[in-house]
């Protein structure tokens, strides 16, 4: 089942939520609108749900090419999922996953052994048999979150529509229920739009991600893609970490801290201000100069706690740059806080106001 929502617009008062949105979710597919607080993204999944209406005259919702746009939200065949899970509280897992079948008309109702027989394969797939017999209030936050999805499941949604389905929930619960989101997507194939402000979940569990920012979309992509080839300075700055420096266009070079770069492109007009990206595990760090030009730094401190150790550096200009190396490079390096250290960014992305963005290769010379 696709999903396609067709130049939306939505505005509450003079407020502007949604201007002039398209996108397209193929059947089978796996959709994260990502971006922060007040992009648009929630409300445009509501829209799709028919939980909202877009401006009059400014929009259209098809789902495999029908128009829904005059639908209500219970006749489109969507399953959604809140991020507060809505369980009743007076039925117990069983319950709660069958109340869709059992609430639906008469003639479209499934008969009682039906019924049963769905919610016991639903319950086997969400991991929850154990827990059939409880109410919500004897559940954890993560059980409580897979009987919601669970009961959205149920009715055999044509889409699934998930509205932060993970935020009420704590760092270490909310890895393990991404990772079993997307397992249990591969499985069933529903075509789903998830509805995120957490970059890792976004990238973890989507087939393409949607980043949106002030009511537009700023770029639709595979993960790979928005994070390794952004396409606005926004989604550079967006996802995941960055060091953030301000330069000057000079002769044709970008000027930054006590480096130059030199781009694979002309830029446009000498003098232009100028904003250099660089991440963190693309600063290459050594005790001393090895050939490749680099930014002479200061380390300020260490934290080696977790999978890489994270330095903070500060330039000869004054600025903090963070750079991520392995362990086993940080043990060659035998630094501690104070010592003179050599860093060399690869992968730089630079932006101008007049300009796209400029990748600059690792063989660039600074």
């Amino acid at each position: 089942m696709s999903i396609e929502a067709r130049n939306i617009s939505k505005t509450f008062g003079k407020l502007i939520v949604l201007d002039n949105v398209s996108l397209e979710v193929k059947t089978g597919e796996l959709v994260a609108l990502l971006g922060p607080s007040g992009s648009g993204k929630t409300t445009l999944l509501r829209i799709i749900a028919g939980l909202e209406r877009p401006d009059p005259g400014a929009g259209e919702v098809l789902l495999e090419g029908e128009d829904v746009a005059r639908r209500q939200a219970g006749k489109r065949g969507v399953g959604f999922v809140f991020q507060h899970y809505a369980l009743f509280r007076h039925m117990n897992v069983f319950d709660n996953i069958a109340f869709g079948l059992s609430v639906k008309p008469r003639a479209a109702r499934p008969s009682k052994a039906e019924i049963r027989e769905r919610v016991h394969k639903l319950v086997q797939l969400v991991q929850l048999e154990p827990q059939i017999g409880r109410y919500p209030h004897q559940l954890s936050g993560g059980q409580r979150q897979r009987v919601a999805l669970a009961r959205a499941l149920a009715v055999e949604p044509r889409v699934l529509l998930l509205d932060e389905p993970f935020g009420a929930l704590d760092a270490k619960v909310r890895v393990e229920l991404r990772q079993w989101l997307r397992r249990l997507h591969d499985e069933l194939h529903v075509t789903s739009v998830l509805v995120t402000h957490d970059q890792d979940e976004a990238l973890e569990v989507a087939d393409r991600v949607v980043v949106m920012n002030h009511g537009k979309i700023e770029q639709v992509g595979s993960p790979d893609e928005v994070f390794n080839r952004p396409a606005s300075e926004f989604v550079m700055d967006f996802l995941g970490q960055v060091n953030r420096f301000h330069g000057q266009v000079t002769q044709g070079r970008v000027k930054f801290a006590d480096v130059q770069i030199e781009t694979p492109e002309q830029f446009p007009r000498e003098g232009a201000s100028a904003r250099i990206f660089v991440r963190p595990h693309d600063v290459e760090v050594t005790r001393a100069r090895n050939g490749h030009p680099a930014l002479q730094t200061t380390l300020l401190r260490v934290r080696s706690a977790g999978p890489a150790v994270r330095l903070t550096l500060k330039t000869s200009t004054g600025e903090e740059l963070q750079a991520e190396i392995s362990h086993e490079q940080f043990a060659q390096l035998k630094a501690s806080p104070g010592d003179t250290l050599f860093a060399a960014p690869h992968g730089v992305r630079v932006f101008t106001d007049r300009t796209a963005d400029q990748v600059v290769d690792e063989g660039a010379g600074i």
